[in-house]
């Protein structure tokens, strides 16, 4: 009787044992999960700011078992170390040692060693603690990677950017260069006088897409044209502005008022005319283009002629991207232009005309 009690008893305290750990268990088990929840939250703050959130939440590291951390390396270029806690333990192992665990991140301008210690840890806790270690290092190796990858998206960017702003900026380089030649060949007061009332009336232009080339540059989502804004653009007014900026000589015959994008028009015009301007003076001729509007049923068709001015480039090659004429190395803009006219619901082609050719823009005719 007395063995069948005591073998009761035992079984009793064993249950009672059992059931205590497996409340403890659980308990450290939701504990874990809750700070581990906390660790996690960090996440987005650590894809802002990867060493920054390691400072600022010493704390939250703390509560998940991580004593200490210490860090050095590169950072784009600058070295950087830091360390929260206790000294970390050098690992007898590299990567790993009793109480420490330690990885190594490299990327194109970052490389950094992380290593973190779990001194004075055991069993259940150090288990938690090895998790959390790596859940820190998955957290860092994947801010670390989607850094790189949005440096490598905004360089994307900005080289198609680059494709549709390359020849505004020469446009507008080749602009200045004629102002320089311009005042540097001024050798009277009158001739002085005549280059600053030009010069005041070209400023405001070449100001405007200066601001927007600056514009675009400086924001990495720019669509060329991605929103069709219309604008009330007096044609024979903007033509005439654009020549008087590349000092082409305009023979506009006719005028039409429309409501279009105002920058797939200056895109065309800047070029072309650019175009006209910069081979004009390359084969010492007189820069001029004849301009024929007229007005269809559905559209605005505006002819552009230089039937005089050989560009040295196939036709079916005048819109490629990055086409170039044996004068003119720097690329012909064409490209640029179409797409965008397209974008605006327009069309730009090409036809030969003497020597020379006709480029041709149709306009969706939306008058004001």
């Amino acid at each position: 009787m007395n063995e069948l009690y005591s073998v009761a008893v035992a079984l009793v305290t064993a249950g009672l044992s059992v059931g205590t750990t497996l409340l403890w268990l659980r308990y450290l088990s939701r504990l874990h999960r809750q700070r581990m929840d906390q660790l996690l939250a960090l996440r987005d703050q650590m894809h802002e700011d990867p060493l920054g959130t390691l400072l600022r939440d010493q704390h939250t590291l703390a509560q998940v078992g991580l004593r200490s951390l210490d860090w050095q390396g590169r950072w784009y270029g600058a070295p950087v170390a830091g360390s929260l806690g206790p000294a970390v333990r050098p690992a007898q192992v590299p990567g790993l040692g009793p109480g420490v665990l330690s990885q190594f991140f490299q990327y194109d301008d970052m490389s950094l060693t992380l290593r973190v210690g779990l001194k004075g840890l055991r069993g259940e806790r150090l288990l938690f603690a090895m998790q959390a270690a790596e859940v820190l290092f998955a957290m860092l190796q994947g801010a670390l990677a989607a850094r790189q990858l949005a440096l490598a998206a905004a360089v994307n960017q900005r080289a198609r950017v680059s494709v549709f702003l390359q020849h505004d900026m020469r446009n507008l380089a080749q602009w200045v260069q004629l102002v320089a030649e311009d005042f540097g060949a001024a050798d009277t007061d009158e001739l002085l006088m005549l280059r600053a009332r030009r010069l005041r009336k070209n400023a405001a232009l070449a100001a405007d897409r200066a601001k927007r080339m600056a514009q675009a540059l400086l924001n990495p989502a720019w669509q060329p044209s991605a929103r069709v804004q219309l604008t009330a653009l007096d044609l024979s007014a903007q033509i005439l502005q654009a020549g008087h900026l590349h000092q082409v000589a305009i023979d506009i015959e006719g005028t039409a008022t429309l409501q279009w994008d105002g920058v797939a028009l200056t895109s065309v015009l800047d070029n072309l005319l650019g175009n006209v301007s910069c081979l004009s003076r390359e084969r010492l001729l007189s820069a001029r283009c004849r301009v024929v509007i007229r007005e269809a049923e559905q559209t605005i068709q505006v002819h552009f002629e230089t039937p005089q001015l050989p560009l040295e480039v196939p036709l079916e090659k005048l819109f490629e991207p990055w086409s170039n004429s044996r004068a003119l190395h720097k690329g012909l803009g064409m490209y640029q232009a179409r797409q965008q006219t397209e974008q605006a619901g327009g069309q730009l082609y090409a036809e030969h005309l003497g020597s020379g050719i006709r480029v041709v823009l149709c306009v969706p005719c939306q008058k004001s």
